[in-house]
């Protein structure tokens, strides 16, 4: 999947809502087109949305109003268009292989609040699974899962749940606890993480 794995960052349910309701009243299409380079009117670009730019060398961090961190994603470090959009969640580790399955028992635990917490401002999710789930799909839109060797061999992605908004021109967000390598087969001290994104094109629903 790509995923670059961050260290564990906890927030709470309540807290994701909080965060999905300001994001609520964004312009959609205005982030996708992207921000203006650094000292060319960035700091005026996020404040339209609430945010003030924190770091802004080959993906652009702000925080929100809300005290949230948002990552946006560009191709190849570029300023546009957006990819997408990510926020972290919440996170747990093990201090030895011995504790990976107690971190993927925590992940198991913490799903269903946050999970919850997301559909309580989006509604049902359009599709909601586990790294075995018979009917997980290949694809949504241009976010490509791993192939179903891959999702079984390192559970990557462990959970994941996706909702289409009703975005100009569409949006998918998605919610994924991602597993780092070595995790599911015990060869490294486990670590997951639950990340919260949001991407710029509608899924292409019955594409296999």
């Amino acid at each position: 999947m790509g995923t670059t794995f961050e260290p564990p960052v906890n927030r709470t349910p309540q807290e994701l809502v909080t965060e999905l309701r300001g994001l609520s009243g964004v312009h959609w299409e205005t982030v996708w087109n992207g921000p203006p380079l650094a000292g060319q009117g960035l700091d005026m670009w996020c404040a339209q949305f609430g945010w003030t730019p924190t770091q802004f060398e080959y993906v652009l961090n702000v925080v929100t109003d809300t005290g949230g961190e948002l990552t946006l994603h560009a191709q190849g470090g570029s300023w546009a268009p957006v990819q997408n959009l990510s926020h972290w969640v919440w996170g747990a580790s093990a201090d030895s292989p011995e504790g990976n399955p107690q971190v993927l028992a925590e992940a198991d635990r913490a799903w269903p609040a946050y999970r919850g917490a997301v559909s309580s401002v989006l509604g049902e999710p359009a599709w909601e699974g586990a790294w075995d789930s018979g009917s997980f799909p290949d694809e949504l839109d241009d976010y490509v899962v791993p192939k179903p060797e891959t999702r079984f061999r390192e559970k990557r992605p462990y959970r994941i749940a996706y909702w289409e908004l009703a975005a100009p021109g569409g949006a998918l967000a998605s919610l994924t606890i991602t597993p780092a390598m070595g995790t599911a087969d015990g060869s490294d001290d486990g670590a997951v993480n639950m990340a919260l994104r949001v991407y710029p094109r509608p899924l292409k629903a019955g594409r296999r």
